[in-house]
């Protein structure tokens, strides 16, 4: 098995439909850890089927991979993904769809009559993209356009015309009882929780979708036309709700709460833009129904329900291995889906899944529950060594507690943990049966701390309440029920957080930079007593992506940001925004490949430091100051008192400098390379002790500055310091001052 303590970095994603409701995953993960932990053509199994994009990658690693989804629409998902369509397939889906005809007109100039308005330049009628509303009013009050006539785009105010159609669509009617029967008929115990979640629409959003689906109904297909359109109309489902926030931006809704502004969109014309999303660059992989068995060289088999209703099956077969993305509590997206199961498939295509309808509110606990019984039922259907991989995306503290006290509940341990903080990914895995730990009967706030402490020793830098927080669960969890007595995973979950809460504290051995009483993440964490804490790690990165460079010259920066997370496991994994730093300090790009600059090749650099130093020698002597050492080189007055110490580097190693340095700060000066400028303004940035250590007094000096100042012979040591500081990091890009 690979180690599982290195983190697989994997690339971004191709952007898919609905992924803002879906687990990021970044792809290549799922491969590459099945690479090193199973052979081609074994049967490898995902839990809970919450990324399609997870389970589909497996497959066409050449994995035979079964799925358990409860989610209707994740299944839909599913199979779309393993066997997308082409343009050229979803263009023809939507020229069905556009000239469907019904008593009044063909489809698609019925839907884009429903958002007609007056271009604000040339004052012909056009669709507008969009309407842009603000929370509980009757009427939009800006529109987008995009006119075919005249070719004016932007954001404009709407007219009376366009609030007069707008208000025109009731809450009510025909439309709107067809959207509550497909869900839940008269009578019907979950019809009240329907209607509460047709309030993320629109009444013209309704009309819309209805008039739509409708039309759909109506149509003579086959089994591939009608999957394509219901891609296009799932499409228009999910642009046709509330929760599209105006102006647009990083938008993952977990509730169904809406925006304080927000758009409302031209659905025919979002059927056609998601057509770029559905129609993905992919081969086809097979998929079949469970227990139906894919080819040997890859495929999914995919069964409608959860695992635990699965499991009575799941003997026949030898899992090797599983692998999973884990769900979290998204009432949005699981209350939508029964809408859009319903609207799209009927009643029955719902199933157990309407029971998402009545619940308004997830908690941890409650997550921890559903975690357990299926990873409970997972822990019954696999061997004792069969390696089970993780993902916890958009990683916080009460998602990574429920993951780990749902596993341990369900007797896996870990084996391996990995996070990459700035992502919001924890990377786990796990085999069956937990090993207890000699030391029971230490406390768990005890336990706690120690591995925080631990931890910030090996990281040497002061760090985010995750990283130790992953310490500390790893820890506790080498203990059955996490050395705890509690057995419910929901309470257990609980005392856990307390544990962690009693073990992070000041009478502990912690201090905090900007932290807050009322969070834990707040701030950066660091150590009371230092002994024994290593060189901050983005010193050692910096170290180590130099001697990369230098050894492996022309390497793309995944093949860097790989080897680093090999050089550096675990909860010591770099972030790639320090890489990057890094590398725009020392490398030079071409092509995707990168090499280190000459003027960095360790030759080079060795000359800049002896030229250093000599100039700060002959310049100090020419001030008349003594000047003697080394690191630091040292100028004094002829009585001896001290008055520079200047520490020459060729690096932005800077953390051992000024945080160990006995010379006081404002007496300090670190003599460095000036494309070394941004990198150490980024660490002094990132690292609240260098911070304090620059606004103590701390000088950096550039080389280029160095060399000016030992060529102006006019220099005494009153203007020397007035000049010493003209140069400054911040100014790197700016003309330098003349001397």
């Amino acid at each position: 098995m690979a180690n599982p303590n290195v983190f697989l970095p994997g690339k971004p994603a191709h952007p898919t439909p609905l992924e803002r409701y879906l687990p990021p995953v970044p792809s290549g993960i799922a491969a590459d850890w099945l690479a090193g932990n199973a052979p081609k053509g074994a049967w490898v199994l995902d839990p809970f089927g919450a990324s399609p994009q997870m389970a589909v990658e497996a497959a066409r690693a050449g994995y035979r991979v079964a799925v358990a989804a409860n989610n209707p629409v994740a299944r839909f998902l599913l199979e779309m993904h393993a066997q997308p369509p082409t343009a050229e397939e979803l263009t023809a889906a939507l020229s069905i769809l556009s000239a469907a005809k019904g008593a009044e007109d063909r489809l698609e100039p019925l839907i884009l009559e429903l958002y007609q308005t007056e271009c604000p330049k040339c004052k012909t009628q056009t669709p507008a993209d969009a309407f842009v509303w603000q929370q509980d009013t009757d009427a939009p009050h800006a529109k987008i356009v995009n006119c075919k006539s005249c070719g004016e785009q932007g954001e404009y105010p709407t007219d009376e015309k366009d609030k007069e159609r707008a208000a025109s669509f009731q809450r009510g009617g025909p439309h709107l009882s067809r959207a509550l029967e497909r869900i839940a008929p008269k009578g019907d115990p979950d019809r009240e929780h329907a209607q509460e979640a047709l309030d993320a629409y629109l009444p013209r959003a309704v009309y819309a979708l209805f008039t739509i689906i409708n039309r759909v109904d109506g149509l003579a297909l086959d089994e591939t036309q009608r999957n394509l359109i219901s891609a296009l109309v799932l499409s228009a489902c999910d642009r046709a709700n509330k929760l599209w926030a105006h102006p647009s931006g990083r938008l993952r809704p977990k509730q169904l709460s809406v925006p304080a502004q927000f758009r409302e969109y031209n659905l025919w014309f979002e059927m056609d833009r998601s057509i770029e999303l559905w129609a993905q660059p992919q081969t086809h992989v097979p998929i079949l129904m469970w227990p139906a068995a894919p080819p040997e060289s890859g495929g999914i088999s995919l069964f409608e329900g959860r695992l635990r209703e699965m499991s009575a099956e799941l003997d026949k077969l030898a899992f090797e291995a599983v692998i999973t993305a884990f769900p979290r509590p998204n009432h949005a997206f699981w209350t939508l889906c029964a809408l859009w199961a319903g609207w799209l498939w009927g009643r029955d295509a719902i199933g157990p899944f309407a029971l998402v309808l009545r619940r308004k509110r997830y908690d941890w606990a409650w997550h921890t529950d559903a975690l357990h019984a299926g990873l409970g039922a997972l822990s019954y259907e696999i061997a004792e060594d069969t390696p089970v991989f993780g993902l916890v995306t958009e990683s916080e503290p009460g998602f990574n507690e429920a993951v780990v006290v749902a596993a341990n509940l369900a007797d896996f341990r870990i084996e391996g943990l990995a996070q990459r903080r700035e992502e919001e990914l924890l990377q786990m895995t796990w085999k069956q049966g937990i090993k207890s730990s000699s030391e029971k009967k230490i406390a768990g706030e005890t336990k706690v701390s120690a591995a925080a402490q631990d931890l910030l020793r090996a990281r040497g830098e002061p760090s985010h309440f995750l990283h130790m927080q992953a310490a500390a669960l790893a820890q506790l969890a080498k203990n059955d029920q996490l050395g705890s007595q509690q057995s419910q995973p929901g309470e257990l979950h609980a005392e856990v957080k307390l544990t962690l809460e009693a073990g992070l504290t000041f009478r502990r051995g912690f201090v905090r930079f900007g932290g807050s009483e009322q969070s834990l993440e707040t701030g950066l964490w660091w150590l009371n007593d230092t002994a024994g804490a290593r060189s901050p790690l983005a010193d050692r990165v910096e170290i180590a992506v130099v001697r990369y460079l230098i050894r492996n010259p022309g390497r793309s920066f995944d093949e860097i940001d790989r080897a680093l997370c090999r050089i550096f496991p675990g909860l010591l994994t770099p972030s790639q925004s320090l890489t990057q730093a890094v590398l725009l300090s020392y490398g030079e790009e071409q092509d995707g490949k990168w090499k280190i600059t000459e003027g960095d090749a360790p030759r080079s650099r060795r000359q800049d430091l002896r030229a250093m130093r000599a100039a700060l020698i002959d310049l100090g002597k020419r001030l008349g100051y003594e000047v003697s050492g080394d690191d630091p080189l040292e100028w004094k007055d002829r009585e001896g008192k001290a008055i520079l110490s200047f520490y020459v580097i060729a690096s932005a190693v800077i953390g051992e400098i000024l945080l160990q340095s006995k010379t006081p700060a404002v007496k300090s000066v670190v003599v460095l390379p000036g494309r070394r400028a941004p990198l150490t303004l980024y660490k002094i940035g990132r690292d609240p002790r260098l911070t304090l250590a620059a606004e103590d007094g701390w000088r950096f000096v550039k080389f280029r500055h160095v060399r000016r100042l030992a060529e102006n012979r006019s220099l005494t040591p009153e203007s020397f310091m007035e000049l010493l500081d003209l140069d400054p990091l911040a100014l790197e890009n700016r003309q330098a001052p003349l001397l």
